[in-house]
């Protein structure tokens, strides 16, 4: 049976609308700067030394300050670790404010009376996804059952290893599951390694890196995947 897994962060909700918050209550004063632009840098940091907050290498709090310098930084500003980690305070408090995304919720719906298993697969510390998962309110179409956390089961994506425990976990089989997510490197890489369907939501324009497989569809907007999903299912 076809079974679906969706990524959190960029997939269920639009984080660029936190992090927008954020940067209006700490850096208004900057007016040059594209918010789109320096959210993709930020998330460019993060994806880079994720795994060594996985492995404990790198606390969580420092990486979280850092891709913040470091996203300025490539934009020509110093800020200090003070602005960085207010506008990180920010941002988390922001995070635990958020919904749906409408098309998002037109999915599940369709998906629900289609009769298809749904699952939340996503990497981040298990207290904070949790809590933005709570936010979201998705139980009505995805049981608390249904929801993997790369820290809880000690594999993170884009690792084989944790496509094939949740396909474990769940009786489902890597052929008929598919990922629904927005990090080409951690979702779509993952998913292509592990022989699971992909599609990648490519809502923030991002390139594809060179000489990699093509995820199975790329969308890149909310409306279209919406599309795509009753035309494939």
């Amino acid at each position: 049976m076809t079974a679906i897994f969706f990524d959190l962060d960029d997939t269920l909700y639009n984080q660029l609308q936190p992090f927008q918050s954020a940067y209006n209550a700490v850096f208004s004063h900057i007016t040059n700067i594209s918010i789109l632009e320096l959210f993709k840098k930020s998330r460019e940091y993060s994806d880079r030394v994720f795994h060594l907050t996985e492995s404990g290498e790198m606390p969580v709090e420092e990486m979280h300050r850092n891709r913040v310098v470091y996203a300025f930084d490539h934009f020509g500003y110093q800020i200090s670790k003070e602005e960085a980690m207010e506008f990180q305070k920010i941002y988390k408090d922001h995070q635990y404010k958020i919904s749906l995304v409408p098309e998002m919720e037109n999915i599940l719906n369709y998906l629900s009376t289609k009769n298809i298993p749904l699952y939340i697969l996503t990497n981040g510390p298990s207290n904070h996804q949790r809590l933005k998962i709570e936010a979201l309110n998705p139980f009505q179409w995805i049981p608390k059952n249904h929801i993997f956390i790369s820290s809880e089961v000690g594999y993170a994506k884009p690792q084989i290893e944790l496509f094939e425990h949740v396909n474990a976990q769940t009786k489902t089989t890597a052929s008929t599951s598919f990922i629904i997510g927005d990090s080409y490197e951690n979702d779509i890489i993952g998913a292509n390694n592990a022989d699971w369907n992909s599609i990648w939501l490519n809502t923030k324009q991002r390139k594809m890196p060179l000489n990699q497989r093509h995820p199975n569809y790329e969308v890149t907007s909310y409306q279209k995947l919406e599309e795509i999903i009753k035309n494939i299912f």
